[in-house]
């Protein structure tokens, strides 16, 4: 009887080795634990013990599917994890990207601050706003409350008719009138700095009207403290 059992487990190793079993098919894994317990409890108790090898067999089978369902969720495990990595990296890739462009604009917003310059014009002989000069100031009014952390320089200045007295005077009162009116808008005084150049800084020649109606204006320069602090430095 021994040769016997020894004949059946010979046999179902030889199904385990078989093409189907190395490409480690569940079913054929499972066919062959149920053939190979149906003839071991054939050879060992005739038709009953056929029965009870095959209940053994077909138990062997299940936790032979159990177990590759195990080893199948393992690789999917795995494979989840390295999918997850991959994510990481992309995730960390795309925020340095995100990182380096919000710094560029930082830089470009600093470069166009620092040669920003607005100005307002006005009639000859006039500290009276223009209507178009009151709408730029209501755009400027609007740009500097979502920009609590600027302040702004107001320098008057005229054409060079008129005596420098008056004209000192002139320009004092036309970056006054500027001042008023973004005070009026709700800017606090303390981010307004005012200055008066009168005529000094002309560059019209004699006699060149065109030319005096660009200096009839009040220059408006945006600025950061912190960059103001800077240049004073140097």
């Amino acid at each position: 009887m021994k040769k016997v059992i020894a004949a059946s487990i010979a046999i179902a190793t030889c199904a385990l080795n078989t093409p189907a079993a190395k490409a480690d098919y569940t079913e054929v894994k499972q066919g062959t634990a149920f053939t190979t317990g149906s003839v071991v409890g054939a050879v060992l108790g005739g038709p009953i013990g056929m029965f009870i090898g095959a209940l053994g067999g077909a138990y062997v089978a299940e936790q032979i599917k159990q177990v590759d369902q195990q080893e199948d969720l393992a690789v999917a495990l795995v494979q989840a994890e390295q999918q997850s990595k991959v994510l990481s990296l992309e995730l960390a890739k795309r925020n340095a990207e995100l990182a380096e462009r919000e710094e560029n604009l930082a830089q470009l917003q600093d470069l166009a601050l620092d040669k920003l310059q607005l100005q307002v014009m006005f009639h000859t002989g006039s500290d009276v706003l223009t209507e178009q000069g009151a709408q730029q100031l209501q755009s400027l009014a609007t740009f500097l409350q979502k920009n609590a952390d600027l302040v702004i320089h107001l320098n008057g200045h005229t054409d060079p008719r008129g005596t420098d007295e008056y004209n000192n005077v002139l320009s004092q009162y036309r970056a006054i009138s500027v001042q008023q009116a973004l005070e009026a808008q709700g800017i606090e005084p303390d981010r307004i700095a005012v200055s008066a150049y009168g005529s000094g800084q002309s560059r019209a020649n004699r006699g060149d009207l065109e030319a005096y109606a660009l200096e009839r204006r009040v220059d408006i320069d945006i600025i950061k403290p912190a960059q103001e602090a800077m240049a004073m430095g140097h």
